[in-house]
């Protein structure tokens, strides 16, 4: 009898507590040299002071990552990440993916700052 394969556990290796969140990103790929190799959409579903974990309807393939979003006063936000995994959703349909953040400290404060702000406003407009 074959065992029962339980799904990857994103809990297992964070650095840093998260927060559950949804903010629609536009993202786009780079392989490891530096060159684009991709692009699209998705939202997050956590967000710490380290990464984010971002579902999206394509499996992420390449090797770092640049995640965008519109803040509260219509300003374009940029963070850099490095893709550390994509695997499916165990249910439904699409892919999960953890991202480190990295690049300027400023950079990363700036996007977390960004992404928890519209996510209260949604929640608060509900």
């Amino acid at each position: 009898m074959a065992k029962e394969q339980k799904p990857r556990n994103y809990d297992e290796k964070r650095r840093a507590p998260r927060i559950k969140t949804f903010n629609v990103v536009g993202y786009a790929l780079y392989d490891a040299r530096g060159k684009r190799i991709g692009k699209g959409k998705g939202h997050t579903v956590n967000l710490s002071q380290t990464g984010t974990l971002l579902e999206t309807e394509d499996k992420i393939r390449g090797s770092f990552i640049v995640l965008m979003t519109i803040d509260l006063e219509g300003k374009k936000v940029k963070v850099q990440g490095r893709v550390v995994r994509s695997e499916p959703v165990v249910t439904g349909g699409g892919f999960l993916t953890g991202i480190e953040f990295m690049g300027p400290r400023e950079e990363q404060v700036q996007a977390i700052v960004a992404f928890v702000k519209a996510y209260q406003a949604s929640k608060n407009n509900l």
